[in-house]
């Protein structure tokens, strides 16, 4: 499989796309006034303890306090003063999951080491961990344990093998270390080069720790492009082309202390056309905001986010096949399958994720979909969790959230509908119209009226030769009212004027008013 990697630089934003044999199967964007959070290292402050939901919240700076779980909570990590001393010996305590309530283990205004696992979402404010890690090229290193382990997406029964020998050789005392895939070939020495740098970093941490005042940004994690090197790039590789000449050097400059035979194949993009449509990545992204995605077949699969889950349909639409019903829908499904797996991680979907298959009575088609689902998912490199089909066609499954996904980062609520994705009818308008004239007609108070709504509006009040109209305008003979058109309000909203008191009155006569 061919991978290339299409960077382009803005001042605004950064965006990366990850081609899997020329197609679109990945999408990292970073704003420039929204820095990513996860993995950065933080001396915060217990501001609350809940015992109601084993949980606590830290202050580490941000807008809103970190959420820390009672199941995140490491025993003596939670002592920063001690830790951060035996971080600076090299010598970490060996710790585990506390066994005890959060309440025994934290109170209000104790100093904690934390480290980000989630970006804040939505009004939730960020999640965070105190078993704290830091990734390297080669090895992530975890303090106060004693893993020495390989990476689940090096399948290969022997390099498992090597690499297991390589990190208990390599591991230091105090600290569990995991074999990343980028390390796959390489020697002990490159394994031994990685795991001294951050031992050495974890010195740092510690004395940073020992003279910070919370909150305190610790450590912060590599730039969007130095990560996605970093977690991404492999040494076989096809490409990397970025739109910036400095881009391409810090990408040169990284590689070249690890894989300089990598580094040889980063490239500055010197074309005149932008270089998201040189590739063709631009026509793609603009479809990642819509709900409907089609299939080759004719078929489709729609998205909807709701609050709680992520729904995914799946429809034959105009594809009817050629032989038997079976085999359509089965050719249907096992095209989703490899689709839905494509848009999770093109997306960035996570959180509870329920796919609705065409209903499928054959056993083996069922689980022929279900293994390709699987194995397509086995590419993504979030973590992932799936359910057998049921009998409904019904597949749920779980994929790990750990910042907005890409169609909350790149859009915003509908102005119009809410973000629901639709509005009312005019007739549904009208009702609201006529039940705030009844209103008004029993307040006395306003007897000359103007009503002003959407054009959109006003078109369907004029047919049936103004009869609408007509209605509307003598639903009470205690009032006078005039219709007035204006584009600028959306269609569902209307305002009232009175002319009596030369003043606005929508809200006074609004169902909630006690006017």
């Amino acid at each position: 499989m061919k991978v290339d990697f299409i960077v382009n630089q803005h001042p605004e934003v950064t965006r990366i796309a990850v081609l899997e044999d020329g197609r679109l199967m990945e999408l990292i964007v970073e704003m420039a006034d929204d820095k990513h959070i996860v993995g950065n290292i933080y001396l915060g402050r217990v501001n609350a303890v809940l015992p109601g939901m084993q949980a606590a919240f830290v202050d580490i700076g941000l807008e809103r306090s970190a959420f820390l779980h009672v199941s995140d909570v490491r025993e003596k990590l939670v002592d920063e003063k001690s830790f951060a001393r035996a971080l600076i010996e090299g010598k970490p305590p060996k710790s585990v999951e506390t066994r005890r309530p959060i309440e025994k283990v934290l109170e209000k205004g104790q100093r904690i080491l934390v480290q980000v696992t989630k970006e804040p979402i939505g009004t939730k404010g960020a999640r965070v961990s105190t078993r704290i890690s830091i990734a390297g090229r080669y090895v992530v290193s975890m303090p106060g344990d004693s893993v020495a382990g390989v990476s689940r997406k090096i399948t290969d029964r022997a390099e498992r093998s090597r690499l297991r020998k390589i990190t208990q050789q390599v591991r230091t005392e105090g600290f569990g270390i995991i074999a990343r895939t980028a390390g796959v070939s390489k020697d002990e020495e490159s394994f031994r080069t990685d795991v001294e740098r951050i031992v050495n970093k974890w010195k740092e941490i510690g004395a940073l720790t020992v003279k910070s005042k919370p909150p305190a940004l610790l450590h912060q994690e590599h730039d969007l492009i130095t990560m996605t090197v970093r977690d991404l790039v492999s040494p076989d590789v096809n490409s990397i082309v970025s739109d910036s000449r400095a881009v391409a050097k810090q990408i040169q400059k990284y590689l070249k202390a690890f894989d300089p035979e990598v580094a040889s194949k980063v490239k500055f993009y010197r074309g005149k056309t932008p270089i998201f449509d040189q590739y063709g990545v631009e026509k793609e992204i603009s479809g990642l905001v819509r709900r409907e995605v089609l299939l080759k077949s004719g078929g489709s699969i729609v998205i909807d986010h709701t609050e709680a889950l992520v729904a995914i349909d799946v429809n034959t639409k105009r594809y009817v096949g050629r032989k038997k019903q079976e085999d359509t829908i089965l050719k249907t499904n096992m095209e989703a399958a490899s689709e839905v797996a494509r848009q999770l991680r093109l997306r960035d979907l996570g959180g509870i994720i329920v796919i609705d298959f065409i209903d499928m009575d054959n056993l083996s088609h069922r689980d022929k979909v279900v293994n390709c689902l699987r194995g397509e998912l086995g590419r993504d490199r979030s973590p992932t969790k799936t359910c057998q089909v049921s009998p409904m066609g019904l597949v749920e499954m779980t994929r790990k959230r750990v910042r907005p996904s890409l169609v909350q980062s790149m859009s915003v609520a509908c102005a119009h509908c809410s973000g629901t994705g639709r509005i009312q009818t005019p007739v549904s308008i009208l009702t609201r119209i006529e039940r705030f004239l009844e209103r008004a007609a029993n307040g006395k108070k306003h007897k000359n009226l103007v009503v002003t709504i959407n054009p959109l509006v006003s078109k369907y009040l004029m047919e049936e030769d103004g009869r609408r109209l007509e209605y509307l305008t003598a639903r009470s003979d205690k009032l006078s009212v005039h219709v007035h058109e204006d584009e600028r309000l959306f269609q569902a909203d209307f305002k009232v004027f009175s002319l009596d008191s030369h003043e606005e009155i929508t809200e006074l006569y609004s169902p909630d008013s006690r006017a």
